[in-house]
């Protein structure tokens, strides 16, 4: 009797551990196969999909509705499949080809992972100055005109490129590195244009820092936005200049419209475009001639003044604007502005304010704009 006791108890026991373990192995499974989808903010461009331990980023092709480019990011080297698209981070050697996506990761204070850079005129970052300097990154050309040996022997985990760009990346693709378009230029807002360090920080493992990074920023534009909310005169601005025989516009939904808009002024251009287009000298006189304030930025030598500008083109000096000393310029010559703008839309929107309405913020010192003498 006790020797049949003995026995239906061990075989009790083994059934329930066989029940414990299709639970504990269909609980994993779940697990896998459970989607989370993280919540943006303001961007639109990109997704965030949580799969079990692998993270899908998805970036919206330009021009192709529902259309997404998708990485699978794996924190686990082994997992990885050696696809294209199946990415193992945190990426230890980045390759970033525009001058605009270093400034998601100046923010993040992480350019120790940055191997090499296209081949700007423009680096104002003292730490990546040095890096170039010292050859531990490297410069490896612009748009079809890429030093393919270099770019091989570096052997990068990732390659972000500007989907905005054309030409040179077919054969970086043969390379058989990860090309991640990096498409925030394509956002509406500012604050949708900073939301994209979520996304890099995927890639190096600082998703906490981001998000704590971009809260601050939202939250100090947001505050400058309800400041400049109820002034009672909305002053008209319009933007650009000429260049190769054309006007190019913001549209009236672009990213810089939304810029003035939230500053407080009214932006002449009314229209539903987003993207910036050409138009002759006459057209763009005919609704600019008497706005309050004309914004420019443009490569331009140092110092430049209302005299130097009138120069470039006599016309210049029939808009009002020019008369009553109301031009702002941000000189892309001594201003870091395609490095740090993405990531800091708040002093952006602080430095119009100052112009705008300079009885608002008294004590704001101009970052990235001057007003010409």
């Amino acid at each position: 009797m006790k020797k049949i006791i003995f026995l239906l108890t061990i075989s009790l026991s083994l059934f329930l551990n066989a029940c414990n373990n299709k639970s504990s192995n269909a609980t994993k499974e779940n697990k896998q196969d459970e989607v989370i989808e993280i919540s943006l903010k303001h961007a639109k461009e990109f997704k965030i999909e949580k799969h079990g331990d692998k993270t899908l980023v998805k970036i919206h092709k330009k021009g192709e509705d529902g259309v997404f480019d998708t990485f699978s990011l794996v924190k686990n080297k082994a997992k990885a499949k050696g696809l294209p698209n199946d990415i193992p981070v945190p990426c230890k050697r980045i390759v970033c080809l525009s001058s605009t996506q270093l400034s998601y990761f100046f923010a993040l204070d992480d350019i120790d992972d940055i191997v090499a850079i296209n081949s700007s005129r423009y680096l104002r970052h003292e730490g990546m100055k040095a890096l170039v300097e010292a050859g531990k990154v490297k410069r490896i050309g612009k748009e079809g005109n890429f030093n393919l040996e270099m770019l091989a022997a570096l052997d990068p985990d990732v390659i972000f490129v500007s989907p905005f760009k054309v030409g040179g990346f077919d054969v970086l693709r043969n390379l058989g590195i990860p090309l991640v378009p990096m498409a925030a230029y394509n956002e509406e807002t500012p604050l949708g244009r900073a939301e994209w360090i979520k996304m890099l920080a995927l890639f190096v493992g600082q998703e906490e820092k981001a998000d704590s990074i971009f809260n601050g920023i939202e939250s100090r534009y947001q505050n400058l936005k309800k400041i400049a909310s109820n002034v009672e005169k909305r002053p008209t601005v319009f933007s650009g200049k000429m260049r190769s025989g054309s006007w190019y516009v913001p549209g009236g939904n672009s990213f810089y419209a939304h810029y003035f808009r939230d500053a407080g002024a009214d932006y002449i251009i009314k229209d539903n475009k987003q993207g910036a287009y050409p138009v002759d000298f006459e057209t763009i006189y005919s609704k600019a001639s008497n706005c309050d304030f004309w914004r420019i930025i443009h490569p331009e030598k140092s110092g430049l003044s209302l005299k130097d500008l009138g120069d470039q083109d006599p016309r210049y000096m029939d808009f009002s604007a020019f008369q009553n000393k109301n031009v702002i310029l941000c000189n892309i010559r001594e201003k870091p502005y395609y490095e740090q703008a993405g990531m800091k839309p708040d002093v952006l929107l602080a430095d119009y304010i100052h112009f705008f309405h300079p009885e608002l913020l008294p004590g704001h010192k101009p970052y990235f704009y001057e007003k010409l003498k």
